[in-house]
Parts: C-alpha cells; sequence; structure tokens
C-alpha cells in the first residue's frame, strides 16, 4: 500500500509522482482533526490552533508572505527531541500531512508550513551551548543564527555560520550554508560534527563519523528528507573582531566592480567574503548593494579596494566589528513579509563570461517593469576552490576540479499576489537564457544552490546521478514508508530528483 505508493512516487514520471503525492494528501487530511486532538491531549501547552495568539504569531514570523498565507490546522511547537518524537511517530502513523518549521526563513510556499496539515514549529528548540574546549557549539534545529552569533563573539570564537541573522541554522545547514568564512573552513555543512534526528520511526539518532556516517553524509545537503534536525554539533575557531560592512554605489561602477569580482575570484584570498547585488526597481533605478568582509583585522585590504572604494557612492559602513553586527546589519536590509522569491543557477568563465550574465538580467527588466512593486535584483559571489575542500565530504557534487565558479542569485519581491505568474515566468526565461548562454561559451555548471532554488527548480538533480542514487537509497533506509518524501511534501524531495 503505502509502500508501493513510494516505490511509484521514485520511478514514475513528474505527473504520476504529483498524482500520488495528491492521493496521499487527500487521504491524510480526514486524519489531521484526528492527529491535532491527539497531539492537544498528550502535549496541551505545545499545540495551538487559529485564531491563538501563539498560532498567529507563529504565521507572521515567518519571512514570506507565501508562507504566512498558508493556514495549517494546527500548530505543535515541541521543546525537547522527546517530543518531536512522539509528534514525529503520531504523523507518521496516522499518514498526516505536515511540515517542518526551523527559522522560517525559506521563501518558498510550502517549504516550512503547510495549509490545512500540521507544522511542527521548532523555534522553541533554540539552544546554544559551548563544550569546555571551546571546540564546538551544540545549537538546537529551531535556532536562527542571530542567536548564535552573541553566544561565540563573547567568547571570541566562530563558526562557519550564516551571514544574516534572521536564517535559520537548521536549513541553511542542510542546505549546504555559504559563510563570511567558507574560504577558510568550508561550507556551514562541512563543518557539522554531529546531527541530532528524529527520523520516522521517532528513534531519536546521531549521525556523525562514527555513528549512522551515511546518514551524517546524507544531511550534508540533503534538507529535509530524512526526519527532523533537532540539534547540530558545529566545529569552532579563534576568531576576533574583523573587517566588514555595506558600499551602496552607482551604477556606473558596475564595470570596474565586475573587474574587481573576477580578480578576486581568479586569485582568492581565503579571508575575502563578497556578494554583490545590482539592483532595479521602478521608484529607485539601478543601484549596486555590495556586502564585503574580510576576515582579518585589517582595514581595506587591496583585493577588496574595488567594491570599498567605488565611486561615486551613497552608503559605507565599512569598520572593524564582530559576526553578531555584520549579521543583524545585513537582515536590516531584507524586507519581511513581502511576496519575494530567489532562483539561482552556477557558472564559470572569465570576465567576458560575468559581462555577459549581467546583460541578460539587466535585458530582462523589460519583461517585468509593468509589475507592481517590482524589484529585480541579481546578486554574485565567488565560489572558489576552498569551499569544495574543507570537511569530511558533502552531497553537493562539487569538487576542486570543477574550477572557481560564480554563483548567481536572483531575488526578486513585488505586491500583488495577481501577478506571482508574471513575476515566476519571467524569472523562469531569465536562468534559462542564462543556462543557455553559460551553455554555448562552455561555463555551464549544473549546481543549483538549494538554499537559493526556487519551487519550479531542482537543485538536488544538479548533485549527479551518483549523488542522487546514494541520497535516495539513504532515504529508503531511514524512511522506507515514506513519511518525509510525501506525508512531508514541502521543500526538495530526493524522490522527485
Amino acid at each position: 500500500m503505502f509502500f508501493e505508493d513510494l516505490l511509484s512516487f521514485a520511478t514514475a514520471s513528474t505527473d504520476i509522482q504529483s498524482e500520488s503525492s495528491t492521493r496521499y494528501i487527500d487521504s491524510a487530511l480526514a486524519n489531521v482533526k484526528q492527529a491535532c486532538e491527539l497531539l492537544s491531549l498528550e502535549l496541551p501547552s505545545i499545540v495551538s490552533y487559529p485564531g491563538s495568539t501563539a498560532y498567529e504569531a507563529a504565521l507572521h514570523s515567518y519571512f514570506s508572505a507565501q508562507e504566512q498565507a498558508l493556514l495549517p490546522a494546527c500548530i505543535v511547537a515541541p521543546t525537547t527531541s522527546a517530543e518531536v518524537s512522539f509528534i514525529v511517530k503520531t504523523l507518521a502513523q496516522l499518514r498526516v500531512p505536515f511540515a517542518i518549521r526551523g527559522g522560517g526563513h525559506n521563501l518558498n510556499a510550502g517549504a516550512a508550513n503547510i495549509a490545512s496539515g500540521i507544522t511542527i514549529n521548532l523555534r522553541s528548540m533554540n539552544q546554544v551551548t559551548v563544550n569546555a574546549e571551546k571546540t564546538l557549539v551544540s545549537i538546537g534545529g529551531g535556532a536562527r543564527w542571530g542567536e548564535v552569533y552573541p553566544v561565540l563573539d563573547a567568547q571570541k570564537m566562530a563558526t562557519s555560520c550564516g551571514r544574516v541573522s534572521d536564517v535559520g541554522v537548521g536549513g541553511l545547514s542542510t542546505g549546504g550554508g555559504i559563510s563570511y568564512f567558507s574560504g577558510r573552513k568550508g561550507l556551514v555543512c562541512d563543518n557539522i560534527v554531529n546531527y541530532e534526528v528524529v527520523i520516522a520511526s521517532g528513534a531519536v539518532i546521531n549521525a556523525n563519523k562514527l555513528e549512522n556516517r551515511d546518514l551524517w553524509h546524507a544531511l550534508k545537503g540533503g534538507s529535509s528528507n530524512f526526519g527532523v534536525v533537532t540539534r547540530l554539533d558545529i566545529s569552532t575557531f579563534p576568531q576576533d573582531k574583523f573587517y566588514g560592512g555595506v558600499v551602496v554605489a552607482d551604477y556606473s561602477t558596475l564595470n570596474s566592480q565586475l573587474e574587481g569580482f573576477s580578480n578576486l575570484l581568479a586569485n582568492f584570498d581565503p579571508h575575502a567574503a563578497l556578494m554583490i547585488s545590482i539592483s532595479w526597481s521602478a521608484s529607485k533605478g539601478y543601484f549596486i548593494f555590495d556586502n564585503v568582509e574580510y576576515t582579518k583585522d585589517i582595514t581595506d585590504p587591496p583585493i577588496m579596494m574595488p567594491f570599498t572604494q567605488a565611486s561615486p557612492q551613497f552608503m559605507n559602513t565599512m569598520r572593524i566589528s564582530d559576526v553578531s553586527d555584520f549579521a543583524t546589519e545585513a537582515s536590516q536590509f531584507a524586507s519581511a513579509g513581502l511576496r519575494t522569491q530567489f532562483a539561482t543557477t552556477t557558472f564559470g568563465g572569465p570576465l567576458s563570461m560575468l559581462t555577459t550574465v549581467q546583460q541578460i538580467w539587466s535585458n530582462s527588466i523589460s519583461t517585468i517593469a509593468s509589475i507592481s512593486g517590482i524589484n529585480w535584483a541579481m546578486t554574485i559571489q565567488p565560489w572558489p576552490h576552498p569551499f569544495e575542500a574543507q570537511g569530511s565530504g558533502n552531497s553537493l557534487g562539487l569538487s576542486s576540479s570543477d574550477g572557481p565558479l560564480t554563483l548567481f542569485l536572483l531575488s526578486y519581491s513585488w505586491d500583488l499576489a495577481s501577478d506571482d505568474e508574471a513575476a515566476t515566468t519571467a524569472a523562469q526565461k531569465l536562468i534559462a537564457a542564462i543556462d543557455a548562454a553559460t551553455q554555448k561559451a562552455g561555463h555551464y555548471h549544473s549546481f543549483k544552490y538549494l538554499n537559493y532554488a526556487a519551487y519550479w527548480q531542482d537543485p538536488i538533480a544538479g548533485y549527479g546521478a551518483e549523488n542522487v542514487r546514494k541520497l535516495k537509497a539513504m532515504a529508503m533506509k531511514y524512511d522506507p514508508a515514506g513519511s518525509f518524501q510525501i506525508g512531508c511534501p514541502g521543500g526538495f524531495k530526493i524522490l522527485r530528483s
């Protein structure tokens, strides 16, 4: 029965997969009320219903309007892994559709919330503790990075961590995770020493180098496909204050900034971290927003001067400070509660390839200019060799032999639900045009960074056939009944790749 559904889900066409998932959801909705009532009896203090203060506060704390608009039948907010175990077992037994919410920053509707099902809200599991040796920080699966930084900053320590305080620890780390320190320490997932996970059976297990090593590897990029991550143990290192901030420059500085980016990519300094965002809106026109960090107490290193000294500029907050300060600043430039979306792709190549991609983005503005309140921005980040050379391996399918790459992010927001289709179509066409151009030039890469991927993209497929095969094997091993493949439909599912 359910196993046969799962098997067809894994092997059939996309249409049949969707039909199988829909059958599961339709039949399970009848059990949702029963599940909410059962959870309320056993765990009364952590279950909330529509109209209650706790329920409404949870909904409004999602970053995107799309996630806020979904109304679960009830929200369950566990505080311990034992409570998560009971919840997962109950939902699996009753075949109830559910979602897993950590930080709640994912933009894709349904990634961390669900209409008419049950949302497991981990936000109360946000503890942050450092071991006596100051080599490891243990973080609850519902924590946001803004709850981690102050603890580490106070001890002059850091970990490979998120760059925006509102971003969740669990979601970022299971999707890969880029950090200010990635040039030196690798991706966030590469620094995970142990995951505590509640799998579909309700068992609370550890995944690390010695226990469930295959699952440990799979979670480094495998997202929410195997269980609920209730704790992450991440390696730390000494880190004092460093140089960083934001520069907002005139669009006329574009060419010199792209040249500086190309130079940084070719001659990468492991202390450098950079995001160049080129933005357009009808009200403000074009501008260039640079998030610049250099993880040493050195002011204005030469390799970063094309960005810090761009002229003319309208804002410059460059300073010596700590991670808490920089991440809080980054979050202030992100507008929560909007209809907003990411999409992504990756490519290699020289400065001429960067220039071509930027021109394709610029040409696409005519297709979205009439959308009410549209903000249309492309961001590029260097993805150099050291990002793949660190750690004990992950599931992303990248290696140093790929050469330095540029990670492209399209971020866009708009006012009206009636413009959803127009915005999505324009984004799909833009990513397709960039991929076509980079393929033609011989600089295309199939990798799509999961934490930036739109719901209509398939980032797991970009990990490569062998990694997808291994991830599917892990899903069948740790979740043979398919609770996290069909019962938890949001996010990027391995069996759809």
